[in-house]
């Protein structure tokens, strides 16, 4: 079963961007704070006023009386500020707007009837919303007209000429110097609402009131305002809020629950400390109230608060510029929406993702997009829909060599079983045969050691292919059984994370937590100073973290941490292949850190690193005493180093001669220049695939060759298709003048 819409939203349902800011919750009327004061920062009166009106109901009078709980949620006070002058901003936005009456709808009147009993704020707030939605509206006061407790207010021919305009265009009857005695007077009515305000009758009602719904055991009647003990501006809410319930109960016959629209204030979640400091904008007469200009730069004190950690931090959120709630939306329709409708364009987002768990780790509320992109891989496998296996490939065939031709397990030499096995993955002997040669001579002395030599199954995790994971780590397991369930020794904190997550029963140490409490190591240094660089999948590995800078130190180097840590240096997800311009903006981003050289303990680092020529040292070659600053070997030299470790652990451990399986095409020799070799390499085309190409093309025929005596040849492998222009050299080998690939097919005719 393909994912759901539940299970995809599931992922980011906790993202709080978007969510109200901790002054709109604050605010009685959920006004949109933000973008009120980005509308007035800008100076565009009539669209502040027109968000202020539909939010308030009556802007003048909440300008004036509201005591604006708003600013005692303002984060400008992490910055040492004072919060936001809204109701002065407010009052300037009443001021300077102009063409202020409200829109009118042309609508069809309804059939319902609403009685208003009680003419002040709060009923008037429901008058004035159940009239634009062109219900019949009868108003009902004792006194001799509206405002009820602001008609002794001292500006309240201001309140009554905001009440006048709000009312402009609407068909509303009030009935004035008429007390209501008893609702039976209004039975004529669909629905009654009692607003009589502060000490007001409430019919006997009162003590059925129920606040989420403003419902009463009387079933078409309800209750709000000062009436039921809330303050004026809440009072106001209640109207609007009154309306809208009652329009659900002329639909469904019965008081419904309404849900809040809102979700919860994302509030102290939010850090601004570090923000610049803004001080409150000074009004230059208080008495008149801010000028346009005064009103402008007051709002634009605003924060702007909202959560965007993730997309401001993680290079692929900003690369797509998508928030993660979008994201869970569009992994749902990319795997349940067919053609026309669904376009796949989250494919190359999905892959472009480094999978470094970074997101989750500055999220205040652990969203992991990560996650979410991985399920998705992991279900365009299982559904065999828009999956692009070229982006992965070449990893997988590199999977398969580890855990085949490569593979070795083994206990020390003499023993059935033993207490510790060193696992070094793939890519530690892949860049240095010593390291892992050392290593394990290292641990052999101190330790009851064995060995297993494979692969975490990183390859296929990213690729989305459960079942090859499945029985890559069934492998492993069986391994690990046969040496009589060892604590394994890593060397890679990714191969760490993948048996924590797949394996967890397994117990792990790694090379450098027991090289750290050896003494008597002392490890060269090829730096006075470096700066200590942790790799991604080192973030929660906090004993591993202290021995790497253990041997630093005792290695003598003046080491400094980075402001940023535990970011993928850009070889995470595999999205190399997928998204080049993203990976080349995140390693340049990585090797810019810091001026000063990096002492590493992830071999992909080393490897990124050095290619991109930033000095750096992995912390096992300064422990090892081994060259520090090597070449990155090529491709095929790195399969033939993964060959070599097998060859000399098989033959110390076993006393075994290894010889590895031979193709036909392995005696082909070839002359490759250094910089073709390095774009081959870029590409990820190996020494091999151009053997095997130029071998087929030589024995078949299958070539095309040009008037300079220049050959050209294709090899289809079942995902990607290699292309090699090459010719004879007078030794005997071939002489390669390009190669590239690509995942096209062609046939023999076209």
């Amino acid at each position: 079963m393909s994912l759901t819409m539940e299970q995809s939203s599931a992922y980011v349902q906790n993202c709080i961007h978007g969510d109200p800011a901790a002054c709109s919750c604050a605010c009685p009327f959920r006004l949109d704070i933000r973008a009120f004061l980005d509308k007035v920062a800008k100076g565009r009166w009539a669209p502040a006023y027109k968000a202020l009106r539909d939010a308030v109901v009556f802007p003048a009078v909440v300008a004036e009386l509201c005591d604006q709980p708003c600013r005692g949620a303002c984060l400008r006070d992490q910055t040492g500020d004072e919060a936001i002058a809204l109701g002065s901003i407010e009052s300037a936005v009443v001021r300077f707007a102009k063409n202020r009456p409200p829109e009118s709808f042309a609508m069809p009147p309804k059939s319902e009837r609403v009685a208003i009993v009680g003419a002040g704020p709060a009923g008037l707030a429901a008058a004035l919303a159940l009239a634009q939605k062109k219900y019949s509206v009868t108003v009902y006061d004792k006194a001799e007209g509206w405002g009820g407790s602001l008609r002794s207010h001292p500006k309240f021919d201001a309140f009554d000429a905001d009440f006048k305009l709000q009312f402009t265009n609407l068909k509303v009857e009030f009935v004035f110097n008429h007390e209501i005695s008893s609702l039976d007077e209004l039975d004529g009515f669909n629905a009654v609402y009692v607003a009589t305000g502060k000490g007001g009758e409430d019919f006997g009602l009162y003590p059925s009131w129920d606040k989420s719904m403003l419902s009463t055991s009387s079933p078409k009647v309800f209750l709000g305002g000062e009436l039921t003990g809330v303050s004026l501006m809440e009072a106001i809410a209640h109207g609007r809020l009154a309306s809208l319930i009652i329009e659900t109960f002329f639909k469904a016959g019965r008081a419904v629950l309404m849900e809040n629209e809102q979700r919860p204030s994302c509030g102290r979640l939010l850090d601004y400390s570090g923000s610049p400091s803004v001080p409150l904008t000074p009004m230059a007469n208080p008495e008149e109230g801010y000028t346009q200009e005064e009103a402008m730069a007051e709002a634009a004190r605003c924060l702007q608060c909202d959560c965007s950690r993730c997309m401001d931090e993680c290079e692929m959120l900003k690369w797509f510029k998508k928030p993660p709630r979008k994201i869970g939306q569009e992994v749902y329709m990319d795997l349940n929406v067919n053609p026309p409708f669904s376009t796949h364009h989250l494919t190359r987002e999905t892959f472009s993702c480094m999978m470094c768990g970074h997101c989750k780790a500055i999220c205040p509320t652990d969203v992991d997009i990560g996650a979410l992109l991985q399920r998705s891989r992991t279900e365009r496998v299982a559904l065999g829909r828009d999956y692009p296996l070229a982006f992965h490939e070449y990893w997988l065939r590199e999977l398969d060599f580890y855990g085949d031709e490569a593979f070795f397990a083994a206990p020390p030499k003499g023993k059935e079983t033993c207490q510790y096995a060193f696992f070094p993955g793939c890519q530690l002997g892949a860049g240095s045969p010593e390291r892992v040669i050392k290593g394990y001579e290292y641990l052999a002395s101190k330790y009851d050691t064995g060995v297993i030599l494979g692969c975490c199954g990183a390859p296929a995790y990213w690729a989305g292919d459960a079942a090859r994971l499945d029985e890559n780590f069934k492998k492993l397991k069986d391994a690990w059984e046969r040496l009589g369930k060892p604590t394994l020794v890593f060397a890679c904190t990714y191969c760490v994370r993948m048996f924590d997550a797949f394996l967890p029963d397994i117990p792990r140490t790694t090379i450098y937590e027991l090289m750290a409490e050896d003494d008597r190591l002392k490890p060269l240094s090829p730096f006075a100073g470096a700066a200590v660089f942790d790799p991604c999948a080192a973030r929660d590995e906090e004993p591993v973290q202290k021995a790497v800078r253990k041997l630093v130190s005792r290695a003598g180097v003046d080491a400094s941490e980075l402001n940023e840590k535990f970011r993928c240096c850009g070889n995470g997800g595999h999205i190399r292949m997928a998204n080049r311009d993203l990976y080349e903006e995140i390693v340049t981003n990585r090797v810019q850190y810091s001026d000063k050289p990096y002492v590493v303990y992830c071999a992909n680092c080393r490897e990124i690193f050095t290619l991109k020529g930033k000095p750096n040292a992995h912390i096992l070659d300064m422990a090892l005493g081994l060259e520090t600053d090597r070449p990155v070997p090529s491709l095929h030299e790195k399969k033939r180093n993964g060959l070599e470790v097998k060859k000399a652990l098989m033959k110390t451990l076993k006393d075994e001669d290894f010889t590895p399986p031979r193709n036909e095409w392995d005696g082909v020799q070839l002359v490759i220049a250094p910089a073709l070799l390095e774009e081959m390499d870029r590409r990820l085309i190996t020494e091999d695939d151009v053997r095997e190409a130029i071998y087929t093309a030589e024995k078949t025929g299958q070539k095309f060759v040009s008037e300079d005596g220049v050959f050209q040849c294709s090899l289809i492998k079942p995902v990607i298709t290699y292309w090699v222009q090459y010719r004879p050299a007078e030794s005997g080998a071939y002489e390669v003048l390009s190669a590239f690939s690509h995942r096209m097919r062609f046939g023999e005719n076209e």
